[in-house]
């Protein structure tokens, strides 16, 4: 019964007045009382940063929050990095990615287009270019590791890159190059 509905939910015409055009973003970016103590930079969200995607007609996948699932909202006491990057650790981050790619892949088999997904630089979880050791260094955080390697296993190129809460013209930025690579033939 669950695959024809599947197969009866995917053979629907989308013709609607949905953008057909989704980005993935950081928990975090959504939901600050997700971070570490001491770590939120807003009262809420990102509010330029979702406000530039919706004024886009871009749709929004708030992408697990690791650290807040693994190692839970009191954890400013824990070495993160330490932590996820331990066998289980690294398992369940795995886990969540894997999550994540089933769903980027049903909305690719329904035309759904994925702009991209952005990393949080400067986390030991969700950085692209920065990640935190002992402190801000260059490097990949633990879960977008893992994400990257089940898109590469599933074989989905998708981009990946890496935003701060400080500086959301900068996210857009990224997010308009994606959009500009759909509109060349």
């Amino acid at each position: 019964m669950r695959e024809l509905l599947r197969r009866m939910w995917r053979d629907r015409d989308f013709h609607d007045v949905r953008g057909m055009k989704v980005i993935l973003v950081p928990h975090c970016a959504l939901n600050q009382n997700a971070r570490v103590a001491g770590a939120a930079k807003r009262t809420a969200g990102v509010t330029e940063l979702i406000a530039g995607l919706l004024e886009r007609g871009i749709g929004i996948i708030q992408m697990p929050c690791p650290e807040l699932c693994i190692l839970g909202l009191d954890r400013a006491h824990i070495n993160i990095r330490s932590e996820l990057e331990k066998v289980a650790g690294r398992a369940e981050c795995r886990r969540l990615a894997g999550d994540l790619v089933r769903q980027i892949e049903e909305y690719r088999k329904c035309g759904v287009r994925i702009l991209g997904i952005l990393g949080k630089n400067g986390s030991p979880t969700c950085g692209v270019e920065q990640t935190r050791f002992d402190g801000v260094a260059p490097g990949t955080g633990v879960f977008i590791e893992e994400l990257r390697a089940e898109l590469c296993d599933q074989d989905l190129p998708i981009g990946v890159t890496g935003m701060r809460d400080d500086d959301p013209a900068g996210a857009l930025a990224a997010v308009d190059l994606w959009l500009s690579a759909l509109a060349r033939p």
